[in-house]
Formats: C-alpha cells, structure tokens, sequence
C-alpha cells in the first residue's frame, strides 16, 4: 500500500467513527454531562454492519466520552434502534477509565475482557480483572461494576480456581494514603 493509500485508509477510518459517533445517542457513563458528550472512537480499522446493529473496531482501539476512556485491542458495539445496547472490547489488556460522581479520583480496571451493558449501566471485567481507586483495590477473575449503583462484585473463575484479593484504605487516611505496592500492579492515580 503507499503512503498516499495509506493516509486515505487512516483518514477514512477516522471520518466513520467520527460520523458513528454522531450517530449514537451517548452511553450512560458515570458523570451526567459524560452522557451528553461527543463519542470519539480511534482504530486501525472499522467494519460497521448497520443492518445487524455490530461495529467491529480493530487495532489500537481508543473511545473517548467525556471524562471516560476504554483503550483495547478490538472492541464490538452492539446497537439497537441506533443506541448502543452493549459493547464487548479485549486487549492485553484492555483499559478502562472514569471519573465517579461526586469523587475527586478516577476509577480504573483492566482485563483481558471487558463487557458493558447499556441497559443496567453495568460493566464486566473478565480474565486478570482488576479494579482499583483511591488506593482501594480488587482482584479476580471476574468483576463487575454498576456504574449507577457505584457497586464492585468480584469472585473466582469458573473453574472455582483463583480467589478474590481486596485492598482497602482506612477511611481517615485520606489523600496520603499508601497504594499498593505489588510488583506490576498499576497503582491508583
């Protein structure tokens, strides 16, 4: 492919997740004015399916919305009636980002797998999952997150394999408080 093809590859690809993201109502995301704000998706390429509802983003996948941010390296978006119903992105791993309501730190996971459910506002974090803010950390197999709810459920596999770890903060440690110091594991920002 030369340069010129290439350019126009990469200039097409960002024109129809620009246009697909205009296109979509915004996703219920944890700040209110996350769901009015303008979705911004980045990829290698894009298929996009309208008569079956699917988009399929592959390669150095980035989506913005507001204070949100979901990094992978496929991500799937299901829709319905033109609004998003579910999305499904896998990386090693994929990265998920959000500034909670009324909280002064964002909420960060990352796992091999991650779903999210437009109807319930609920995320799953599949496969090496870990969830961690202000300090406070889960580990596991699987994870769950109701952004509504602000509620983290996490458990083994499948299999039965593998526990659960948790690492809270005393709650008048505040802002100075240690983070984790695992080797590998991210810390919370």
């Amino acid at each position: 492919m030369s340069r010129i093809e290439e350019s126009f590859a990469g200039l097409r690809t960002f024109a129809l997740a620009w246009l697909l993201a205009l296109w979509l109502p915004g996703m219920a995301f944890a700040l209110p004015e996350d769901r009015q704000a303008l979705i911004f998706i980045e990829a290698d390429s894009v298929e996009i399916d309208d008569a079956k509802g699917v988009s399929v983003y592959k390669g150095n996948v980035q989506f913005t919305q507001g204070t949100t941010r979901l990094t992978a390296d496929e991500a799937r978006i299901f829709t319905e009636d033109r609004k998003i119903k579910r999305m499904v992105a896998t990386g090693k791993p994929a990265r998920y980002r959000t500034r909670p309501e009324d909280m002064d730190e964002d909420l960060v996971a990352e796992a091999l797998t991650i779903k999210y459910f437009a109807d319930t506002d609920t995320y799953e974090f599949h496969e090496e999952a870990h969830v961690w803010q202000a300090g406070n950390e889960f580990f596991g197999a699987f994870i769950s997150y109701d952004a509504t709810r602000d509620i983290v459920h996490a458990r083994k596999d499948k299999s039965g394999r593998g526990r659960v770890h948790v690492i809270l903060q005393p709650k008048d440690s505040g802002k100075d408080s240690k983070k984790s110091d695992r080797k590998g594991t991210p810390r919370a920002k």
